[in-house]
């Protein structure tokens, strides 16, 4: 029992340097791509040579962003832009609503739509947004496994 609680701690104690050292290990361009890479959809990110290209650039630094990434390291910062947009969205559709409704939009809908607060249209939102990009590290990540051993 003792090797496993140790190897808990060098696993631990490995994602603490990782974490903590990866503004050092990752460039301003490298990082810069990493949250475009993030926020691409399955059709974008097959379908672009320029985007291969960029991974194949990064992938050193790519590596370390992308494993932070899946393991719930997202920056704080990042996602304020994120809360940014998804708060404007929330707005929009409720202004659109009160001074606009479309003809489609039934009573059933608007009542749904409603019954939503801000901040749990946000949270919701932000932790979609999340999954996305586990799902697209993870994406990456097995694209720059394949780099390597080409």
């Amino acid at each position: 029992m003792k090797k496993n609680y140790n190897y808990s701690m060098i696993i631990a104690a490995a994602f603490l340097l990782t974490a903590s050292g990866l503004s050092a290990q990752t460039s301003a361009d490298g990082k810069e791509f990493a949250k475009y890479w993030l926020s691409l959809n399955c059709v974008e990110a097959a379908n672009g040579q320029n985007e291969m290209d960029n991974l194949i650039k990064y992938k050193g630094e790519l590596n370390f962003y992308f494993v932070y990434v899946t393991q719930g390291g997202l920056e704080l910062e990042g996602m304020q832009e994120e809360e940014t947009a998804l708060g404007r969205i929330y707005d929009q559709n409720i202004k659109m609503l009160n001074e606009n409704k479309p003809a489609w939009i039934t009573p059933e809908c608007e009542l749904k739509i409603r019954s939503v607060s801000r901040e749990a249209y946000i949270r919701d939102g932000k932790e979609a947004l999340v999954r996305n990009y586990k799902a697209q590290a993870l994406k990456g990540l097995e694209l720059i496994k394949s780099l390597s051993t080409k």
